[in-house]
Protein backbone atom coordinates (compact mmCIF):
# COMPACT_ATOMS: atom_id res chain seq x y z
CA UNK A 1 0.00 0.00 0.00
CA UNK A 2 1.28 3.50 -0.84
CA UNK A 3 1.16 6.28 1.72
CA UNK A 4 1.37 10.03 1.20
CA UNK A 5 2.76 11.99 4.14
CA UNK A 6 3.02 15.78 4.44
CA UNK A 7 6.62 15.89 5.62
CA UNK A 8 7.14 19.61 5.24
CA UNK A 9 4.49 20.55 7.81
CA UNK A 10 5.83 18.00 10.27
CA UNK A 11 9.39 19.28 9.92
CA UNK A 12 8.24 22.86 10.32
CA UNK A 13 6.41 22.01 13.53
CA UNK A 14 9.17 19.79 14.94
CA UNK A 15 12.30 21.74 14.00
CA UNK A 16 11.05 25.21 13.01
CA UNK A 17 13.29 25.36 9.95
CA UNK A 18 11.19 27.47 7.60
CA UNK A 19 9.28 30.71 7.92
CA UNK A 20 8.44 33.90 6.07
CA UNK A 21 7.77 34.21 2.37
CA UNK A 22 9.77 31.14 1.36
CA UNK A 23 7.30 28.71 2.97
CA UNK A 24 5.09 28.54 -0.11
CA UNK A 25 8.04 27.94 -2.41
CA UNK A 26 9.37 25.21 -0.15
CA UNK A 27 6.00 23.46 -0.04
CA UNK A 28 5.97 23.48 -3.83
CA UNK A 29 9.37 21.81 -3.94
CA UNK A 30 8.35 19.10 -1.48
CA UNK A 31 4.98 18.33 -3.01
CA UNK A 32 6.42 17.75 -6.47
CA UNK A 33 7.74 14.37 -5.50
CA UNK A 34 7.52 12.43 -2.24
CA UNK A 35 10.56 10.46 -3.37
CA UNK A 36 12.80 13.53 -3.10
CA UNK A 37 11.22 15.01 0.02
CA UNK A 38 14.26 14.92 2.27
CA UNK A 39 16.69 16.09 -0.40
CA UNK A 40 14.50 18.95 -1.64
CA UNK A 41 13.85 20.03 1.91
CA UNK A 42 17.54 20.36 2.74
CA UNK A 43 18.26 22.12 -0.55
CA UNK A 44 15.44 24.61 -0.01
CA UNK A 45 16.54 25.21 3.58
CA UNK A 46 19.99 26.12 2.29
CA UNK A 47 18.35 28.41 -0.25
CA UNK A 48 16.34 30.14 2.49
CA UNK A 49 19.47 30.77 4.55
CA UNK A 50 21.29 32.18 1.51
CA UNK A 51 18.38 34.51 0.69
CA UNK A 52 18.46 35.90 4.21
CA UNK A 53 22.15 36.76 3.72
CA UNK A 54 21.51 38.36 0.33
CA UNK A 55 23.76 35.88 -1.47
CA UNK A 56 23.25 34.42 -4.93
CA UNK A 57 21.42 31.10 -4.78
CA UNK A 58 20.79 28.09 -6.97
CA UNK A 59 17.44 26.58 -7.89
CA UNK A 60 16.86 23.67 -5.52
CA UNK A 61 14.46 22.00 -7.94
CA UNK A 62 17.25 21.70 -10.53
CA UNK A 63 19.98 20.47 -8.20
CA UNK A 64 18.12 17.94 -6.05
CA UNK A 65 19.74 14.47 -6.32
CA UNK A 66 17.52 11.61 -7.40
CA UNK A 67 19.20 9.05 -5.13
CA UNK A 68 18.53 9.42 -1.39
CA UNK A 69 19.96 6.05 -0.31
CA UNK A 70 23.16 7.65 0.99
CA UNK A 71 21.17 8.84 4.03
CA UNK A 72 19.30 5.62 4.78
CA UNK A 73 20.54 3.86 7.89
CA UNK A 74 20.18 0.46 9.54
CA UNK A 75 21.11 -0.24 13.18
CA UNK A 76 21.69 -3.88 14.11
CA UNK A 77 22.30 -5.67 17.39
CA UNK A 78 22.20 -9.47 17.31
CA UNK A 79 18.67 -10.25 15.99
CA UNK A 80 17.30 -6.75 16.56
CA UNK A 81 17.22 -4.30 13.68
CA UNK A 82 15.95 -0.77 13.06
CA UNK A 83 15.64 0.80 9.63
CA UNK A 84 15.57 4.52 8.86
CA UNK A 85 14.59 4.80 5.21
CA UNK A 86 12.74 6.94 2.69
CA UNK A 87 11.34 3.64 1.40
CA UNK A 88 8.95 3.71 4.33
CA UNK A 89 7.03 6.49 2.61
CA UNK A 90 6.12 4.37 -0.39
CA UNK A 91 5.90 0.80 0.89
CA UNK A 92 4.80 -1.29 3.85
CA UNK A 93 5.95 0.38 7.05
CA UNK A 94 6.67 -2.52 9.37
CA UNK A 95 9.91 -1.87 11.25
CA UNK A 96 10.57 1.21 9.10
CA UNK A 97 11.28 4.60 10.65
CA UNK A 98 10.78 7.22 7.97
CA UNK A 99 12.36 9.47 6.96
CA UNK A 100 16.09 9.06 7.73
CA UNK A 101 17.24 11.28 10.61
CA UNK A 102 18.97 14.60 10.24
CA UNK A 103 22.56 13.90 11.22
CA UNK A 104 25.35 16.03 12.62
CA UNK A 105 28.94 14.85 13.06
CA UNK A 106 31.78 16.40 15.01
CA UNK A 107 35.09 15.26 16.44
CA UNK A 108 38.25 16.68 17.93
CA UNK A 109 41.93 15.89 17.97
CA UNK A 110 43.78 14.68 21.01
CA UNK A 111 46.93 16.80 20.96
CA UNK A 112 49.69 16.95 23.57
CA UNK A 113 51.41 20.35 23.58
CA UNK A 114 54.40 21.42 25.68
CA UNK A 115 54.94 25.16 26.08
CA UNK A 116 58.56 26.34 25.86
CA UNK A 117 59.51 29.35 27.99
CA UNK A 118 61.20 32.36 26.52
CA UNK A 119 59.47 33.03 23.23
CA UNK A 120 56.25 33.81 21.38
CA UNK A 121 54.34 30.85 19.99
CA UNK A 122 56.99 28.64 21.52
CA UNK A 123 55.42 25.24 21.87
CA UNK A 124 56.15 21.69 20.92
CA UNK A 125 53.48 19.31 19.71
CA UNK A 126 54.43 15.90 21.04
CA UNK A 127 51.47 13.79 20.06
CA UNK A 128 48.58 13.79 17.60
CA UNK A 129 45.49 11.61 17.84
CA UNK A 130 41.97 11.72 16.43
CA UNK A 131 39.07 11.24 18.83
CA UNK A 132 35.94 9.33 17.90
CA UNK A 133 32.93 10.97 16.27
CA UNK A 134 30.11 12.54 18.27
CA UNK A 135 26.90 11.94 16.32
CA UNK A 136 23.55 13.71 16.76
CA UNK A 137 20.52 12.05 15.19
CA UNK A 138 17.26 14.01 15.02
CA UNK A 139 14.18 12.74 13.28
CA UNK A 140 10.49 11.92 13.27
CA UNK A 141 8.60 8.74 14.08
CA UNK A 142 5.37 8.60 12.09
CA UNK A 143 2.50 6.13 12.45
CA UNK A 144 1.86 5.66 8.76
CA UNK A 145 -0.62 2.81 9.24
CA UNK A 146 -3.32 4.12 11.58
CA UNK A 147 -2.16 7.75 11.85
CA UNK A 148 -2.43 7.63 15.63
CA UNK A 149 0.23 7.96 18.34
CA UNK A 150 3.23 5.89 17.12
CA UNK A 151 3.59 4.07 20.44
CA UNK A 152 5.04 0.88 18.99
CA UNK A 153 7.79 2.83 17.23
CA UNK A 154 8.56 4.87 20.34
CA UNK A 155 8.80 1.73 22.49
CA UNK A 156 11.06 0.00 19.99
CA UNK A 157 13.55 2.83 19.70
CA UNK A 158 13.46 3.35 23.50
CA UNK A 159 14.31 -0.31 24.10
CA UNK A 160 17.01 -0.23 21.44
CA UNK A 161 18.63 2.63 23.34
CA UNK A 162 18.73 0.47 26.49
CA UNK A 163 21.16 -1.95 24.85
CA UNK A 164 24.40 -1.65 26.80
CA UNK A 165 26.68 -2.73 24.01
CA UNK A 166 28.11 -1.67 20.67
CA UNK A 167 25.59 -1.28 17.83
CA UNK A 168 26.48 -2.08 14.22
CA UNK A 169 25.47 0.67 11.81
CA UNK A 170 25.14 0.56 8.02
CA UNK A 171 24.83 3.90 6.22
CA UNK A 172 26.76 5.17 3.18
CA UNK A 173 27.25 8.59 4.80
CA UNK A 174 28.66 7.09 8.01
CA UNK A 175 30.77 4.62 6.06
CA UNK A 176 32.47 7.52 4.25
CA UNK A 177 33.60 8.71 7.68
CA UNK A 178 34.81 5.27 8.70
CA UNK A 179 31.91 4.70 11.12
CA UNK A 180 30.70 1.11 11.34
CA UNK A 181 29.81 0.82 15.03
CA UNK A 182 28.35 3.19 17.62
CA UNK A 183 27.07 3.26 21.17
CA UNK A 184 24.28 5.47 22.50
CA UNK A 185 24.76 8.17 25.14
CA UNK A 186 21.54 10.18 25.26
CA UNK A 187 17.95 9.95 24.07
CA UNK A 188 14.86 12.19 24.08
CA UNK A 189 11.30 12.20 22.73
CA UNK A 190 8.96 15.12 22.13
CA UNK A 191 5.41 15.26 20.69
CA UNK A 192 4.99 17.29 17.52
CA UNK A 193 2.33 19.95 17.95
CA UNK A 194 -0.60 19.51 15.56
CA UNK A 195 0.36 15.98 14.48
CA UNK A 196 -0.81 13.24 16.88
CA UNK A 197 0.69 10.58 14.59
CA UNK A 198 4.21 12.03 14.87
CA UNK A 199 6.86 12.09 17.61
CA UNK A 200 10.20 13.89 17.41
CA UNK A 201 13.20 11.92 18.68
CA UNK A 202 16.83 12.73 19.34
CA UNK A 203 19.73 10.34 19.83
CA UNK A 204 23.31 11.13 20.75
CA UNK A 205 25.83 8.48 19.81
CA UNK A 206 29.58 8.03 19.69
CA UNK A 207 31.52 6.06 17.12
CA UNK A 208 33.69 3.17 18.19
CA UNK A 209 35.94 0.87 16.23
CA UNK A 210 35.05 -2.84 16.29
CA UNK A 211 37.27 -4.94 18.49
CA UNK A 212 40.15 -6.57 16.66
CA UNK A 213 41.54 -9.89 17.75
CA UNK A 214 44.88 -11.38 16.78
CA UNK A 215 46.20 -14.85 17.39
CA UNK A 216 49.82 -15.17 18.44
Amino acid sequence: MRYTVDLISRYQSAFGFVGGTLTGELEGLINRSIFKAGIDYNEARWKAESLNRGEKTLDASLYAPTDWHWAEMTLTYEKQKMNFAIGGLTSETKDVFAPPPLMRFRRTKNITVTVVDGGDEAEIVENFGVNSWDIDLNGLLVDMDEHGYPGAKVRQIARFFEINDVIDVACPLLLDMGIRSVYFKEQSFEPVEGFPDTVKYSLTAKSIKPALFSLI
